[in-house]
């Protein structure tokens, strides 16, 4: 079938893609979608105030399926959900800038959905590459469901997961510029919550490593601030606390060691660390056997 006859049609997929400051790239992640297997999708640009010609280098796609707009900055989560709400494909991909799709990304989740019909949510697995295209690490498979592993960290990188439009439009991310390189993380949670994430066990694109990426840049005093918000979202869920009983606690005193782990790194935070580690406590107390919370207390000595 040509470009045309997909463009006439409603697609199936909607890949949305966040971008700020990216003009030097964007376009590499550009072509990477356009050489799907798969064609029946759009592809949403959402240009969240850039401050380079950012809408210049877009221009030059001619591809019709490629749809440019431009937002006054909001950071990723409200770029992503001014992308969903421009979305007219049956399912949402929120794909990165700063990253490469490989060929059968579309494919693998369409030929799924078709054997198990229109789930809420699916993932499939990616690999990790360095500035040199070598293998860091490959994440495609857990030991535990999706949903469990949720619980304790987030393997998930944007890329992966793709969502069916209406559950996209009824949960959107967090737009809080605090919650920022978490935000991913807490909407998965929040998903995880009232749905199951169903995984494809192939690897459908890579992740580069560099060192503009957000997590690789974040200060102490941000981590306090996401984690802070993060661990408060987290108590007032209630759907949370129904489909994991029990859990609240342990999830909040992850996320109140995590901080106190980055400001004992920082060897300028003391008090600080201090005050965390007995949040945690507090609100689980068997955190004081965790990895983290003994690494924390180490780097106080």
């Amino acid at each position: 079938m040509s470009v045309d006859t997909f463009v006439s049609s409603s697609p199936f997929f909607t890949i949305v893609v966040p971008c700020y400051n990216r003009a030097d790239i964007v376009l590499d992640t550009v072509n990477s979608v356009l050489k799907q297997e798969y064609q029946n999708f759009e592809l949403v640009l959402v240009d969240d105030g850039s401050k380079d010609n950012t809408r210049e280098v877009v221009a030059t796609v001619t591809d019709p399926r490629v749809r440019y707009f431009y937002k006054e900055n909001g950071e990723r989560g409200a770029a992503r959900n001014y992308g969903a709400r421009q979305a007219r494909g049956s399912y949402i991909n929120f794909f990165d800038s700063d990253d490469e799709m490989y060929p059968n990304h579309l494919l693998v989740v369409k030929e799924f959905l078709d054997q198990n019909g229109q789930v809420e949510v699916v993932h499939t697995g990616y690999e990790r590459l360095d500035g040199q295209d070598r293998v860091i690490s490959e994440v495609y498979e857990f030991k535990e469901s999706t949903n469990e592993v949720l619980l304790h960290d987030n393997p998930l990188a944007c890329n992966t997961v793709f969502v069916r439009r209406d559950i996209a439009l009824a949960n959107p991310f967090e737009e809080d510029r605090r919650l920022a390189s978490a935000e991913d993380w807490e909407l998965w949670v929040r998903l995880a919550s009232k749905y199951t994430f169903h995984p494809i066990r192939r690897k459908t694109f890579c992740l580069r490593e560099h060192d503009g990426r957000s997590l690789n840049t974040i200060a102490p005093e941000a981590v306090r601030r996401r984690d802070e918000l993060f661990a408060e979202l987290i108590k007032r869920n209630p759907d949370f606390a129904r489909r994991f009983p029990n859990r609240t606690g342990q999830f909040v005193a992850d996320r109140y060691t995590f901080i106190s782990l980055t400001l004992a790194l920082s060897k300028q935070h003391r008090t600080e660390t201090m005050r965390y580690l007995w949040k945690a406590v507090q609100q689980d107390p068997t955190v004081l056997w965790r990895r983290r919370f003994l690494a924390s207390v180490k780097h106080l000595l």
